[in-house]
């Protein structure tokens, strides 16, 4: 029977993990984390619900930013998230109104009750946002929320692989420094969904972070999510899903929380329970509004051919190979350099389809668009798509 008065929680809480990595923080062996899992996955809600409220109820005063918020400028969004964490209320606003904008020349003074007044000068052009002027900011607005705080402090970084461009290495640079001397009471957290640019910022030894974080995979949703959204299910409607069918289906989206919750929310919308049939169509509508035939379409053939080979996890660079891809792109039997192959690799790379899971091994960057390459291999050869012509790599 539904009551229509209860509220349904579609929180699937993850308690014990997050405290696990609270756990591990808190033990101080080291200050920071990297969660990295493919977008959909659930990093965002895990944040927001389970991992800074168990910190909130640890002592610590939490801050949240994504760094999506404000794609042109993230350190505005981060900066005006500290400012909203130091408290009182008034400091926020005026920090935004008059820290945050553009100005050609100004002195700022502002006081905070922990520290004290602050007080710059600064001049820029509004063409920059006043960036430089931001960036000094920043250390003192992270001291003042630390003064706000019990003595600890927890930054949460989301989707941190979007400051992996180069107009963003500045902020990079800067939050490496104002974190590293204070990592006795500011732990953080970063997430991305971007193994290639998590990589470029905390593992390559030029990256202003390397070293800098503990990196991680966000661990998969199981069975017990699937049965707890089936339980929200019969609340919410009186209707049952077959757990079979239901676990069958999540796996089948790539056990993708977000898809799950659209082909449930569709099957509501429709009646009944063909959780499966549903999946099925939310599937093909992600991978069609993905756009991936379109982009493979786009791509030069050698590229696609690349990719056909990292899919099938052949070697790259054998002689086999190189004539293999030689052929496939109509330069004869005489097989491709390994710089030529190399190049195509760099610019899969650099285009963010592909990343380096080991010296000389690569993966498919986006999880559903390998498993869409492994369901359509007919789009992967390069004669196959209507408009190739052999082009030279």
């Amino acid at each position: 029977m539904v009551n229509p008065s209860a509220e349904i929680d579609w929180h699937y809480p993850r308690t014990a993990l997050a405290q696990g990595y609270l756990d591990t923080l808190r033990a101080g062996l080291i200050s920071s984390l990297v969660l990295f899992a493919p977008r959909r996955k659930g990093k965002t809600e895990f944040l927001l619900d389970d991992f800074l409220p168990a910190a909130e109820a640890a002592g610590y005063l939490t801050v949240y930013c994504s760094m999506w918020q404000n794609r042109s400028d993230p350190l505005a969004a981060l900066l005006a998230a500290l400012a909203e964490a130091a408290k009182p209320k008034t400091l926020g606003a005026k920090l935004q109104h008059r820290l945050l904008r553009p100005f050609k020349k100004t002195s700022l003074e502002f006081e905070l009750s922990h520290v004290g007044k602050v007080k710059a000068e600064a001049e820029f052009n509004a063409k920059d946002g006043g960036s430089q002027a931001q960036l000094q900011r920043l250390p003192e607005l992270i001291d003042s929320v630390v003064a706000a705080s019990k003595g600890k402090v927890l930054i949460a970084f989301d989707e941190i692989q979007h400051l992996a461009k180069p107009e963003f290495q500045e902020l990079v640079a800067a939050l490496r420094t104002t974190l590293d001397v204070r990592k006795k009471t500011v732990k953080t957290i970063f997430t991305g969904s971007s193994r290639n640019r998590l990589q470029m910022m905390f593992s390559q030894i030029k990256a202003p972070l390397f070293q800098f974080s503990q990196s991680t995979d966000f661990p998969e949703l199981d069975a017990g999510f699937v049965a707890f959204m089936a339980g929200a299910f019969r609340q919410a409607t009186g209707r049952e899903l077959a757990l079979e069918q239901a676990n069958a289906a999540f796996l089948a989206l790539g056990s993708t929380p977000g898809l799950f919750h659209d082909a449930v929310e569709r099957v509501m919308k429709m009646g009944g329970v063909d959780i499966a049939g549903v999946a099925q169509g939310v599937l093909t509508e992600a991978r069609e509004a993905s756009g991936y035939a379109q982009r493979l379409m786009e791509m030069r053939p050698l590229d696609r051919e690349v990719i056909r080979v990292i899919v099938a996890r052949a070697p790259l660079y054998t002689d086999e190979t190189r004539t293999r891809l030689a052929l496939a792109i109509g330069l004869g039997g005489e097989p491709l350099s390994a710089r030529q192959v190399q190049v195509a690799v760099e610019r899969l790379l650099a285009e963010q389809i592909i990343y380096q899971a080991a010296r000389g091994v690569y993966e498919i960057e986006d999880h559903q668009l390998g498993e869409w390459l492994m369901a359509a291999p007919q789009m992967m050869g390069a004669g196959d798509i209507e408009g190739d012509e052999p082009l030279a790599p």
